[in-house]
């Protein structure tokens, strides 16, 4: 035995929890008794503890036994040393007991008769309620299991003798550490003081081994035994109507040594503890231990939402002569793969913090409402009856993201337990444990979480009958786990469609758009592509806007590399890119907005989308950037790159995605839409074509589908638009016959002019091809490679416009082509490039021709063409171009229709010249008069 002085502290108000402690209870109850002369002497000299057995789950008698110093005592020792003063205020007798049982030791009130107070208070309570005698100072009297009050598991009572006053004492249990149970008796009447208790409390209350023991009803009760222990109280035997039932009962492990203590608080406020240990449990191979679960999804469709109702059942037989089955001290469940967590799982939810939940505390959980996720009822043969409750999400921990508060409450009992929920982070698959549970004899936990549309679980995505396991471990060591299975059928498609074959289709669904469809104006443009459940899942999408829909890339910086690096470090949050994206404001040119999850109730997530530089072997690229938060959880970020391919010849924009992220942190994703909407002020371009087009999109499905889908697309009041671009030639060099002039082609345009479809030009036939001139043609395939000879290029090119912050430029080419003459190509390159042709060919007159057809629909401001002259010139002069007049054919024609036809005056180096010999003449003629 050890005692210990603790300091002042307040005599705490304890109320009742699990009733599993009665044998402690008694011990408490009659520490009041004793001779009315004496008073408490505040030290505890003895505390002793023993069982008639160590067998583990036997169902062992208990004796205890108090000595405590007197008031007598304190007054002998004042007398002897006047150093030392004497109370004779009463302040050392003890006002309150507490006895800490050893964990595991429990006890069932529940599961013996019980007295009433009214019963009580006419001596006349059932024999077979009686648990146990109590002696102190003098005499034997009774102690009784007593009917509950309201919230309280167990109650028991005795009284002091001779005054007859009752003693009643609650059991708790300590929720705020190991489960373990403790009585208290407060505010004990402290007329009396203490000299010795002892406590005989029966492991089978109604067996015949205590008929000479139990009392009968009436004056008898009144009066007590004045016997010593073990003598018989009566003459005649007394016996139980009730069938024999453990009232007592020893831990299932067998693992060191037991301890329990008492703890002694006086009107001084003075606090005194002891320690009383009781020998190993042994015999913890002889246990039983037969657990089982029940597992059900609430929806048997599949790829559906759900919940699940999940029973586990650990068997606790209560038999006199059989010890009690090992107790439960941890349990894990794993779901089958294919069922997995729904994202839309903690939409709207909250979590549960430690603070809220009370763990480590013996008060009630306080979750709040949006953290409950199911109901549960927890049975246990410690209780009455079985205690309700509720399933709530834990609050995130580093290394624990996923956490289950349990708690229950009944009978002033708080039970809160903590479990752990491990996703497989490439299937999904789903494990949750419960480890170190109380010792405790858990019999039944009954838990529904919530299912219907916004269920936290998903079912399987195909048919098929489906196993859940769990393992089982006892508290008593020496027993084997136990491994336990069930099954679920999963028996048609969502909604009650048949089910899905081996292969799941693919039919996903698209829209897209401009709110303002006027040609040429500034829009927004958004892209939707929706899938049904049952289908298979978005693996990869593709995207191809309509001929002449440009986005303007004046003043769009791009997102750095690094950032978009940042985006994939696990250690970067979702919340934090919420807050400031890594990415610069002026890389931001829209958004888009997932849903993911099985059912009608998906989760929506917003995100952004940003520019983004080259991008495997594309010009430019889109990083749409998800944030994963949703409630309490952040799972990062979900960023997805696409490279964004103009076609040279066209224009045209096809925008291929990297691959979607089928799981996150364990979670199935089932992505059911994606929506781009590409709003940023002046960014998107509408063409100046008033054909119809079409949005084209290719979905590609995780099962190998693919599907291809199409949206109309096509802007108005094209007609409305202007169209006027100039454009002015101009030849340098030699103007004499067989002279070899460079050429200028200078087109402009004004903005918000309809875009040019297409430009043909006929030379005058003072101009001709120098075959001899033609060096070297660049071959179809050398410049699909990007390998056209030096000695092709014939002169450059550059080309403005609003929507780059920098030129176009390039080389000009003669290339190889099916036509009798080779093809001029303008090769311009920059932020993006672009390819022109020119067919050549000669009109029915002879006329030297450049027929540019098929022009991208492109804003341009300024476009120049500048070939070659002299030794490197394609065109020789048939005559002297000073001689006569020089005019070219222009037709072009414009995007919207509009069509014009104009003959253009070449300009060239013999105009000035001509004017200047025209000057000489005129002053000769003024200066002969």
């Amino acid at each position: 035995m050890m005692i210990e002085e603790a300091g002042t502290t307040a005599a705490p108000n304890w109320r009742a929890l699990f009733a599993i402690g009665a044998v402690v209870a008694a011990i408490v109850a009659f520490a009041a008794m004793g001779p009315a002369s004496a008073s408490a002497y505040p030290g505890l000299q003895t505390f002793e503890l023993e069982r008639t057995t160590a067998q583990a789950g036997g169902h062992p008698n208990l004796y205890m036994k108090l000595n405590f110093g007197t008031k007598e005592r304190e007054a002998q020792e004042s007398q002897e040393d006047p150093s030392k003063t004497f109370n004779e205020c009463f302040c050392s007798d003890p006002r309150t007991f507490t006895i800490h049982f050893p964990t595991g030791f429990i006890g069932n009130p529940h599961a013996i008769p019980t007295c009433t107070l009214a019963q009580l208070g006419l001596y006349r309570c059932p024999p077979d309620s009686q648990v146990g005698l109590a002696s102190a100072l003098f005499g034997i009297q009774f102690i009784y299991n007593m009917e509950p009050r309201p919230g309280e598991p167990g109650l028991l009572e005795t009284q002091i003798p001779i005054l007859g006053t009752p003693i009643f004492t609650i059991l708790r249990g300590r929720t705020d550490s190991d489960y373990g149970l403790d009585a208290t008796t407060p505010d004990i009447f402290h007329l009396i003081g203490l000299a010795e208790v002892r406590l005989w409390i029966w492991g089978v209350p109604t067996e015949s081994a205590n008929d000479k023991y139990r009392v009968g009803t009436g004056a008898l009760q009144q009066k007590g035994c004045f016997k010593q222990y073990p003598e018989p109280c009566f003459d005649t035997p007394v016996q139980a109507t009730a069938p024999p039932a453990p009232y007592l009962q020893n831990p299932t492990s067998c693992e060191g040594p037991i301890t329990a203590s008492v703890d002694a608080t006086y009107y001084s406020h003075e606090v005194v503890h002891g320690e009383a240990s009781l020998p190993q449990t042994t015999g913890c191979d002889l246990l039983a231990f037969n657990p089982a679960l029940i597992a059900k999804p609430t929806n048997e469709e599949a790829d559906a939402p759900s919940g699940i109702d999940i029973i586990a059942r650990v068997p606790q037989q209560q038999s006199p002569t059989v010890p009690s089955a090992s107790e439960l001290k941890s349990v894990s469940v794993t779901l089958p793969e294919g069922v997995s967590v729904n994202p839309n799982a903690a939409d709207g939810k909250a979590a549960c913090t430690d603070a809220e939940s009370a763990i480590g505390s013996l008060e009630a959980a306080i979750c709040p409402q949006g953290s409950k996720i199911g109901t549960l009822t927890i049975d246990s043969s410690a209780l009455p009856a079985p205690i309700h409750g509720a399933m709530y999400l834990g609050e995130p921990k580093p290394g624990n993201r996923y956490r289950l508060i349990l708690a229950a409450d009944g009978f002033e009992t708080h039970a809160k337990l903590e479990g752990t929920v491990e996703l497989d982070p490439q299937t999904g698959r789903i494990v949750t444990r419960f480890d170190n549970l109380p010792q405790s004899p858990l019999q039944e936990f009954d838990m529904h979480i919530f299912g219907a549309e916004r269920g936290l679980l998903a079912t399987p995505e195909k048919c098929g009958t489906y196993t859940v396991d769990s393992e089982f471990v006892p508290w008593a060591s020496e027993v084997e786990p136990v491994i336990s299975s069930d099954s679920f059928t999963i028996d048609s498609g969502p909604g009650g469609s048949p089910c899905p074959g081996e292969t799941r289709p693919l039919d996903p669904t698209m829209v897209g758009g401009s709110p303002d469809n006027t040609a040429g104006a500034y829009s927004p443009l958004a892209v939707k592509v929706d899938r049904r459940d049952g289908t298979q899942n978005m693996s990869g999408l593709t995207v191809v806007t309509p001929p002449g829909f440009l986005a303007s890339l004046k003043g769009v910086s791009y997102c750095p590399e690094a950032a978009i690096s940042q985006l994939h470090d696990p250690g970067y949050t979702g919340r934090a890119e919420q807050q400031s994206s890594v990415c610069p404001a002026r890389s931001l040119i829209g958004s888009a907005t997932t849903t993911a999850g099985a059912g009608s109730r998906p989760l929506t997530t917003p995100g952004k989308v940003y520019l983004a530089g080259p991008y495997k072997g594309a010009p430019v690229s889109l990083v749409a950037v998800i944030p994963a938060v949703s409630g309490p959880y952040d799972l990062g970020n979900v960023a997805v790159r696409a490279a964004t391919y103009v076609n040279p010849a066209t224009a045209q924009i096809t925008t291929v995605s990297d691959p979607l992220p089928q799981i996150l942190d364990g979670i199935p994703l089932r992505l059911r839409s994606i929506l781009v909407n590409l709003d940023r002020p002046r960014f998107a371009h509408n063409p100046t074509n008033c054909n119809p087009f079409a949005i084209g999109s290719t979905v590609f499905g995780d099962e190998g589908g693919m599907a291809s889908l199409s949206a109309f697309y096509q802007v108005a009041n094209c007609a409305a638009l202007p169209f006027g671009p100039k454009l002015n030639i101009s030849l340098k060099g030699s103007p004499k016959r067989r002279g070899h002039p460079a050429v200028q082609a200078v087109l402009t345009a004004a903005e918000g002019e309809a875009g040019l479809a297409g430009t043909t030009v006929s030379m005058p036939k003072s101009l001709l091809l120098d075959n001899a001139h033609i060096r070297t043609l660049c071959t179809r395939v050398q410049f699909a490679a990007n390998a056209c000879p030096s000695d092709s290029v014939y002169g450059t090119a550059t080309a403005e416009s609003p929507l780059l912050d920098q030129p176009l430029s390039g080389p000009v080419y003669l290339r190889s082509s099916s036509h009798e003459l080779p093809d001029l190509v303008v090769d311009l390159s920059g932020q993006v490039d672009i390819e022109l042709t020119a067919a050549i060919d000669t009109t029915q007159s002879g006329s030297l021709r450049a027929r540019f057809e098929n022009v991208p629909d492109a804003p341009v401001s300024k476009f120049t063409l500048s070939l070659e002259g002299g030794a490197k010139g394609l065109l020789v002069n048939s005559e002297n171009l000073c001689k006569t007049a020089n005019t070219a054919q222009i037709r072009l024609d414009g995007q919207n229709g509009v069509e014009i036809n104009r003959r253009s005056k070449l300009g060239s180096s013999c105009t000035k010249a001509a004017r200047r010999n025209r000057h000489r003449r005129a002053s000769h003629r003024k200066a002969g008069r």
